[in-house]
């Protein structure tokens, strides 16, 4: 009985020492792992976050006949007076039938630049690859911010250029039997009677299809005249209905305004004629250059700031009310997370991983916020954190020369 209790104690005992043991060898592990990220470049934005709208020069288009609708123009294109803007067809199989020979066109279109390309002895391969790169980085950017319709224009020329590197790395194409084919289908559309009647613009300007109904929620004319109150208003407003004989918008002035409200104390450094960039984040704008046209009254907690622009296209003529970023500042250096920033006697830095030692090195703050800290190396010294340099985000026991494992 004493036997076998001796030995269950024994048992007991090294269980507990080799328990022991697992846990020191877990805590020296603990201690010697390291997490690492490298040193990029990258650029940040100081930014007054707020919520603006857009007031434009805008007179309506309207037509006189009853009927499906097709604009002729893109929105935010340029046109004369007296220009068609756009076609209204008597029947809705009319208006489908016009808009099939178009995609028709552009098809053949696409096709006959392919079957060009397939024919060409020398092309610059690093050409594509860069067009191919911005084609996906533009598709992307357009199915992020909802435009699908733009995302399916994007996506055919990322489509094409693919199948252009195809063919210049020794690939073959064939597309007679599909430009046959489209060339059939449009001839026999061609043929086809179709009654429509034309919009014509009564004067110059931007064309904008349709309307949104805040057209007469602000009036240009009063721009110089408004308040802070007047553009709260608009912003919580709620579109007007608008009359079905309205085909769209001409904007003939070449200068739009962005208006919104934001903190006094954010406009302190806010100049009149000062030029600036603004982000529409959830348009998928970015760096839109503007000139401060106004800062209102500071006499409250809260100030009217007027931003113009003399910039147009179908994104920007989609704009109404919108949430935007006004940038006052913009840094640029090496990104890194706040959680690998240390101070050693005294001077902020950070651990680096050098082979197979630690290395502690300066840096100098530029921006910092709750999560990340951009530094830079004004005098490019030697002991200042560098480019590509495997920064130490999380460890402990930190010191220099530390050998660490690989």
């Amino acid at each position: 009985m004493k036997s076998s209790t001796k030995k269950l104690i024994a048992i007991i005992l090294s269980l507990s020492l080799f328990g022991s043991y697992l846990i020191y060898q877990a805590v020296l592990a603990s201690k010697e792992k390291i997490e690492t990220q490298y040193a990029l470049n990258e650029t940040v934005y100081k930014t007054i976050d707020t919520e603006a709208f857009i007031l434009r020069d805008e007179s309506f288009v309207e037509k006189s006949a009853t009927g499906t609708t097709v604009s002729f123009v893109k929105d935010g294109e340029r046109v004369a007076r007296n220009d068609t803007v756009s076609m209204v067809f008597d029947s809705e199989k009319g208006a489908e039938t016009y808009m099939r020979i178009n995609e028709i066109q552009t098809d053949i279109d696409r096709y006959e630049k392919l079957e060009m390309q397939a024919n060409l002895d020398v092309v610059n391969v690093k050409t594509l690859d860069a067009r191919i790169n911005t084609g996906l980085e533009d598709f992307l950017k357009a199915v992020d911010t909802g435009k699908f319709a733009v995302a399916a224009q994007k996506a055919d020329a990322f489509r094409d250029s693919v199948t252009a590197k195809q063919i210049a790395v020794g690939g073959t194409l064939d597309v007679s039997k599909e430009l046959s084919a489209l060339r059939d289908e449009l001839s026999e559309l061609q043929a086809t009677s179709l009654t429509y009647s034309e919009v014509k613009s009564a004067e110059a300007g931007y064309y904008i299809g349709g309307a949104d109904g805040y057209e007469d929620t602000l009036h240009y004319d009063d721009l110089d005249k408004l308040t802070a109150d007047d553009v709260t208003k608009a912003i919580q407003s709620k579109p007007s209905a608008v009359s079905e004989n309205v085909a769209g918008r001409i904007v003939p002035s070449f200068n739009w305004y962005m208006l919104c409200v934001v903190d006094t104390a954010d406009t302190v450094n806010l100049t009149a004629d000062k030029e600036l960039f603004v982000n529409f984040p959830y348009a998928g704008i970015e760096k839109l250059p503007v000139k401060l046209y106004k800062v209102g009254d500071h006499s409250g907690d809260r100030t009217m700031v007027i931003l113009s622009c003399d910039l147009m296209n179908d994104s920007l003529a989609d704009l109404r009310i919108e949430q935007m970023e006004i940038v006052t500042r913009q840094y640029t250096g090496l990104k890194v997370p706040n959680s690998a920033i240390r101070t050693v006697d005294g001077v902020k830095g950070v651990y680096v991983v050098s082979g197979t030692i630690l290395e502690f090195k300066k840096i100098h703050v530029v921006f910092s916020d709750e999560n990340y800290t951009i530094v830079d190396n004004p005098d490019q010294a030697s002991d200042f954190i560098r480019l590509y340099d495997k920064v130490v985000t999380k460890g402990v026991e930190l010191y220099d020369y530390k050998l660490v494992r690989g």
